[in-house]
C-alpha cells in the first residue's frame, strides 16, 4: 500500500496522466487528476491575488481598518481561494488518493506568465500591479460565472464553474460505479484532513471533513458558490454555502473584483513595480531579499503540506505539533510574506530602466519555488530547512535592518515549528492501478 513516507515525497509524485478532451470522468484515475489540476487552478490564483493587494501602499494606513478596500477584498478572496485549495485536497486525502498532490513542489507552483490550464479562450495570468484593468481583463474573466444551464467541461472549459461540474458529475458517476470501495480511506482520513482554520473575518466558508458523496458534494458547492460559477444572475452568495442563513450574504468574487474594477471599492495609490518577476531581474541585495520571500513563502507551502501528515489529536497529557503549524501558517501569511514583499516593492530593483525618462520601478515578490539544499531535509543534518530559512534572512539583514528586531520577520522565523524534527505519519493511500 502506498503512503506518503513510502513514496519518497515531496518530490517523487506520479506524473499527472493528460485531461481526455470532451470525455466524462468515468473512472478513478480521471477523478483524481481532474482534483489534482483543480487544485492547481486555485494554486494560480494565490500568489496573482496576493500580489496585487501587495502592490497597493498601505503606509500610514490601517490595512485592516473596517470600511471598503480593494487591498483587503483581495486578500480576503485569497484566503477563500487558500481554503478551496485545501477543500480539494481534503477530497483527494478522503478518496486515499493524499500521496498524489504536495504544495510545495516544482511541478506545482505556477509561473507567472502562464495560460490558466485548459481554459478556452485563452486566459494569461500574471504578477502585475492592481489597477482597473486588471480586475477588467484577468481576475473578472478567471472567475467568471458559468451561464445559466451551462453543460459540464472536464477539458478546455469556458468557465471553472463548468470545470467543477464535470468533476461534480464524474464524483457521481464513480461514487455510483464503486460504492462504499470510493470512500473506504474516508473515515480513517479524518484526522489527516485539514479541519480548523483561521481566516480573517472579511472571508466566508470553512473546512469540511470528507467522508462521503454527500459531504464532498459540499466541499465542491463552497467552491463554486464563492466565486468560480455562481449563478450570474446572483450578485451575493452564502458566507457559509453549507449552511446558508438569510441576510448573513457575501458579494461573489466575481462581484467583488467588478466592484474594483468599477472604482466602488478604491485601489488608491499603487506602488511602481515590475510585471512578472523573476529573482534573476534582481541585482544583489536585492536578489537575496527576493530569495529569502520565496524560501518563506515555500516554507509555509511545506507547512501546509505537512498539516496533512500530522493527525489532528488534541489531549491535555500530549499538546498537538499540528496546532503549532496551523497558527504558525496563518502568522506566516501575515507576518513572514507581507513583510518582505512590502520591503521588496520599495527598493530599486538595481537595474537601469530601458526608458532612461522613466521612473526606476522598483522590485517585488517573485512567488518562484525554492529548492532547499537537499542535504538540509534529513534530520541531524548541519542545518533544517528553518535554519537554513534563518541563515537567509540573517544575510538580507545586512542590507535591510528592517527584517531584524523585536516582532520582526526574524523573530517570527525563529518562532516557527521546525517541520524537519515533525513525527509525520501520513495515512494509508489507495493502491495505483
Amino acid at each position: 500500500m502506498t503512503t506518503l513516507a513510502s513514496s519518497g515525497l515531496p518530490f517523487a509524485v506520479k506524473p499527472l496522466a493528460p485531461v481526455r478532451a470532451n470525455e466524462p470522468i468515468q473512472d478513478y484515475e480521471t477523478l483524481v487528476n481532474h482534483l489534482h489540476q483543480a487544485a492547481q487552478v486555485e494554486m494560480s490564483t494565490i500568489p496573482m491575488y496576493l500580489f496585487a493587494a501587495y502592490s497597493i501602499q498601505t503606509k500610514g494606513h490601517n490595512q485592516w481598518q473596517p470600511g471598503i478596500s480593494a487591498f483587503r477584498t483581495i486578500v480576503a478572496i485569497a484566503i477563500e481561494e487558500m481554503l478551496h485549495l485545501c477543500l480539494v485536497r481534503n477530497l483527494l486525502v478522503a478518496l486515499g488518493a493524499g500521496d498524489r498532490i504536495t504544495f510545495n513542489d516544482p511541478q506545482f507552483i505556477p509561473g507567472y506568465p502562464s495560460k490558466m490550464l485548459h481554459r478556452v479562450p485563452d486566459l494569461e495570468l500574471h504578477l502585475q500591479a492592481c489597477s482597473p484593468d486588471l480586475m477588467k481583463n484577468v481576475f473578472m474573466p478567471l472567475e467568471l460565472p458559468a451561464a445559466q444551464d451551462a453543460p459540464p467541461q472536464p477539458d478546455r472549459y469556458q468557465t471553472l464553474g463548468q470545470f467543477y461540474q464535470a468533476i461534480e458529475d464524474g464524483l457521481i458517476r464513480v461514487d455510483a460505479a464503486e460504492g462504499k470501495n470510493l470512500w473506504k480511506y474516508a473515515e480513517d482520513s479524518i484526522p489527516w484532513q485539514y479541519q480548523r482554520a483561521y481566516w480573517n473575518r472579511d472571508g466566508g466558508g470553512e473546512p469540511i471533513l470528507i467522508t462521503d458523496l454527500p459531504s464532498a458534494l459540499e466541499a465542491l458547492k463552497v467552491v463554486v458558490e464563492q466565486g468560480e460559477g455562481v449563478d450570474p444572475a446572483k450578485a451575493t452568495v452564502p458566507i457559509d454555502p453549507v449552511n446558508p442563513t438569510p441576510g448573513l450574504d457575501e458579494l461573489s468574487h466575481y462581484a467583488r473584483f467588478k466592484r474594483i474594477e468599477q472604482g466602488i471599492e478604491p485601489i488608491g495609490t499603487v506602488r511602481n513595480i515590475v510585471t512578472d518577476p523573476k529573482v534573476g531581474d534582481f541585482e544583489e541585495p536585492v536578489a537575496g531579499l527576493a530569495r529569502l520571500f520565496n524560501a518563506s513563502y515555500c516554507y509555509t507551502l511545506a507547512m501546509l503540506d505537512e498539516l496533512y501528515n500530522l493527525p489532528a489529536t488534541f489531549t491535555a497529557e500530549t499538546p498537538s505539533p499540528r496546532y503549532h503549524v496551523e497558527r504558525t501558517f496563518v502568522s506566516a501569511m501575515s507576518g513572514l510574506l507581507y513583510p518582505i514583499a512590502d520591503l521588496l516593492m520599495q527598493t530599486p530593483t538595481g537595474r537601469p530602466h530601458p526608458n532612461p525618462d522613466a521612473p526606476p520601478p522598483c522590485a517585488a515578490p517573485t512567488f518562484e519555488f525554492y529548492d532547499f539544499p537537499s542535504e538540509i531535509r534529513k534530520v541531524g543534518a548541519h542545518h533544517t530547512r528553518k535554519e537554513h530559512l534563518i541563515h537567509l534572512c540573517n544575510q538580507a539583514i545586512t542590507d535591510f535592518p528592517r527584517l531584524g528586531g523585536d516582532n520582526s520577520v526574524h523573530w517570527l522565523i525563529t518562532k516557527m515549528p521546525d517541520i524537519d524534527h515533525l513525527p509525520s505519519q501520513p495515512p494509508a493511500a489507495r493502491p495505483r492501478s
